[in-house]
């Protein structure tokens, strides 16, 4: 048909004006970013308004291919051409009308991008089709796309088909598609998937959950390392099976990953294990080349991986740390500063040991490829040893050093330093204890309480009860070398040490994230230095006396020091 005879019969069954179908032309052109024509934006007018157009031209069909790169939100009667990236699961589900309904999606590519496909239905019979698999090329005719959950989606429903290994296609156009490994420093949740290569830091214990259907489901996390940055990547239920024979410090390559925004920091991304997920072990060697700061000032805009140097202007005892698992590991920290500023470092086991015996006050270090972390008790970034770092011992000289003086919030804290040793503590009463918290956190306790009184609802006397509010209470084991004493911390005083509020806690307590929440926060504390002052009782059950915090602070090396010298 020509231009004028679509207008026409458009006219005859609709009854729109030839001005307004020349606006939804335009609309339809404007929809699909130019790519049809006039004859081709009158076809879909046509097919949208039930217009017999059984002249149709096969050639208009040929206007409406694009490529994934073109495809943005509401457009509609998509023809597209790809490859088979990634096949994501098949769900069931409940129709209104109580049928079984079906849903399945899978990641197609071509060479400007990808895009999920998503079947519905008998279209979801494909996933069964033993020729339907990575890096076969389809054809989809009349789809259309939505908003999902991860970005724009290409549906096909009722109307819509797709073909498996077309016929009709041009396969030069559409190369197989390579594995590429992407530097995880350059990983983005806004990719549908990735592959990454590295070195395998850490594997955590397999945890267990209830699903949302009531049945059990496991989880695996590993941190991975490359020559850019760290990641986590998780493994669910079946998929923990590709991480046998793996173990910590295997160099591997693991494909097929999807990013997600991590429940804990909406700042980094975690990677999740699909069925195309593929764990190998490769023969080669992690090779870092950090760049070395200029400053230690630096260090504060930087992220993971870190090179520095300067002198170092504290150091602690070594200690013995109390792991979840019951291991007691050594932990050494250290501050490092330079005319800029200063940095707290921590080394852990072995290293830890070595390094008590080598390093030294007024020592000058160069350290490469340490690992930055967030503190949420400092406020500040510090610094990790890890098994790829190099610390050397360096002859440095400089002058007006930045010494840990605690941060303004602490200053404000009014101690007494009358400190009395745990061993010492032998009555109820009102005590300053200062030592090292020792043992990892196991869990939080979150209890109903009166807002007026703070005691559990059901204990509440007052004779007309406050509100509901969720507290928060944490316990920490403090060792002062005379002693350990278990210190609460309870409600407001908790939600300032962790840095969150309770009910955040709370959202996150009966999720998979939970454990890796209270591993967050033991490495955020475990090795403090603290003073915590409060109202010590003693316990029957534990047949011990315990604190009960009022105010805490973190300890400054250096002003303790200073006291003790005006002191003499």
């Amino acid at each position: 048909m020509k231009t004028d005879a679509y207008i026409t019969k458009i006219i005859q069954d609709t009854g729109l004006t030839r001005s307004e179908i020349h606006n939804k032309v335009e609309e339809k052109k404007s929809e699909l970013k130019g790519l049809i024509s006039d004859e081709g934006a009158l076809f879909l007018i046509a097919k949208e308004f039930g217009v017999d157009v059984s002249n149709e031209n096969i050639d208009l069909i040929k206007d409406i291919e694009i490529n994934i790169s073109d495809i943005s939100l509401n457009m509609k009667n998509i023809t597209l051409i790809g490859r088979i990236k990634e096949i994501y699961s098949v769900y069931e589900f409940n129709k209104e009308n109580q049928e079984k309904g079906y849903v399945g999606s899978f990641l197609l590519h071509d060479t400007t991008g990808e895009i999920r496909i998503v079947l519905w239905n008998e279209h979801a019979n494909m996933f069964t089709n033993e020729n339907f698999k990575k890096n076969e090329l389809v054809k989809i005719l009349n789809g259309y796309t939505k908003e999902g959950r991860y970005g724009t989606e290409l549906h096909i429903g009722r109307l819509g088909k797709i073909i498996l290994s077309p016929d009709d296609v041009d396969y030069k156009k559409y190369p197989k598609i390579k594995e590429e490994f992407i530097d995880i420093n350059k990983i983005s949740k806004m990719l549908k998937s990735v592959s990454i290569e590295g070195k395998i830091l850490r594997i955590y214990p397999t945890k267990t959950f209830t699903k949302k259907s009531g049945e059990n489901g496991t989880l695996v996390t590993i941190n991975l390392m490359d020559s850019t940055s760290t990641v986590r990547v998780n493994f669910w239920n079946d998929d923990i099976s590709k991480m046998n024979n793996i173990k910590i410090g295997d160099y591997v390559s693991i494909t097929s990953l999807r990013p997600r925004e991590s429940n804990l920091n909406p700042n980094l991304i975690t990677l999740h294990a699909t069925r195309n997920t593929n764990v190998s072990k490769k023969e080669k060697k992690l090779k870092l080349k950090i760049d070395l700061s200029n400053s230690i000032k630096q260090l504060q805009n930087k992220e993971n991986l870190v090179s520095f140097k300067g002198i170092i202007t504290s150091i602690d005892n070594l200690r013995k740390i109390t792991l979840k698992s019951g291991d007691e590991v050594n932990l050494l920290n250290f501050i490092v500063s330079d005319d800029t500023d200063f940095i707290r470092v921590a080394a852990w086991r072995e290293i830890a040991e070595s390094l008590s015996k080598e390093l030294s006050n007024d020592t000058g270090v160069m350290i490469k490829n340490a690992l930055l972390k967030y503190s949420n008790f400092s406020g500040r970034k510090e610094a990790t040893i890890i098994e790829e770092t190099n610390l050397e011992i360096i002859d440095l000289s400089l002058s007006n050093l930045k010494k840990f003086e605690g941060t303004s919030e602490t200053r404000n804290i009014s101690h007494s330093n009358n400190i009395t040793k745990i061993s010492d503590i032998n009555s109820s009463g009102i005590f300053e204890i200062k030592g090292l918290i020792v043992k990892e956190i196991n869990r939080i306790n979150i209890y109903n309480a009166c807002s007026k009184c703070f005691r559990k609802i059901e204990n509440c006397n007052c004779e007309e009860k406050g509100e509901i509010k969720p507290r928060m209470i944490l316990n920490l084991l403090i060792d002062d070398e005379s002693g350990i004493m278990r210190s609460s911390f309870i409600g407001d005083i908790a939600e300032k040490l962790l840095g969150k509020e309770t009910e955040i806690i709370m959202k996150v307590m009966d999720t998979p994230d939970y454990d890796k929440v209270l591993e967050k926060f033991s490495s955020q504390l475990v090795g403090r230095d603290i003073y915590i002052k409060g109202k010590v009782k003693f316990n029957d059950y534990s047949n011990a006396y315990e604190l009960n915090a009022f105010d805490f602070q973190e300890v400054d090396v250096n002003y303790d020091l200073e006291q003790i010298i005006n002191e003499i």
